[in-house]
């Protein structure tokens, strides 16, 4: 009993203590519960700010995904006078970390370089900065086909070559090969297009793109 006695002694002295306390620091107390409320409050804002922001792009890039596939790549960025939908650009700009967005960036990207808007076109690919490895990769790429719009053949190679080596797992890294053997020898680099056309019989051994390398093998 005497056990069980200081037992019930020590949590009402805990008791009186902690009401104590309570009452000489209220405002301590109550702006720390406000606080917290208010930072769970911004939190839960944020995430449905950030799931909105997510679903208007994925809703705006499948409108304008049919537009960019027929090749209307002006109307692809800008949208359409109706506003039926709002364009790439407007997917960028306001929604651009979304992964919707991220896709959106290639093709704003693909759709300025398709209209020979060089400038635009590297500015977009080089904007890209999500995670998704098949985009990256494409960026890289994009930037490459810029410099050898530009006749930049020795940088496009080297872009190229990135592009190609940045994830094992890409299915056209053949492609980025090619191109960056292509361009290694418009460069008159005949050591590295030699190099990666080893790499290309190496590591793609059934690649369409090896017997299209052989005129760059001499």
């Amino acid at each position: 009993m005497k056990h069980k006695t200081n037992k019930e002694d020590a949590l009402m002295a805990f008791f009186y203590n902690a009401r104590d306390y309570f009452d000489k620091n209220k405002k301590v107390v109550y702006g720390v519960l406000t606080g917290i409320v208010v930072i769970v409050a911004v939190v839960v804002i944020y995430f449905s700010k950030k799931s909105a922001s997510a679903d208007t792009a994925a809703i705006e890039l499948s409108k304008v995904q049919a537009v960019y596939d027929v090749g209307n790549y002006q109307n692809a960025i800008n949208g359409d006078s109706l506003n039926v939908y709002k364009g790439l650009l407007y997917i960028v700009r306001e929604h651009g970390s979304t992964p919707s967005g991220e896709l959106a960036t290639i093709l704003l990207a693909n759709s300025y370089y398709y209209m020979r808007d060089f400038a635009n076109a590297e500015k977009y690919y080089k904007e890209y900065s999500g995670g998704n490895v098949i985009l990256k990769a494409a960026a890289l790429a994009g930037i490459a086909a810029v410099y050898e719009a530009n006749n930049n053949y020795l940088d496009a190679a080297k872009q190229f070559e990135k592009a190609a080596t940045y994830n094992k797992d890409i299915a056209v890294n053949d492609e980025y090969l090619y191109y960056a053997i292509r361009n290694y020898s418009q460069a008159k680099d005949k050591e590295s297009a030699l190099r990666l056309i080893k790499v290309l019989k190496t590591d793609y051994p059934k690649s369409e793109y090896i017997q299209q390398v052989e005129k760059f093998n001499s």
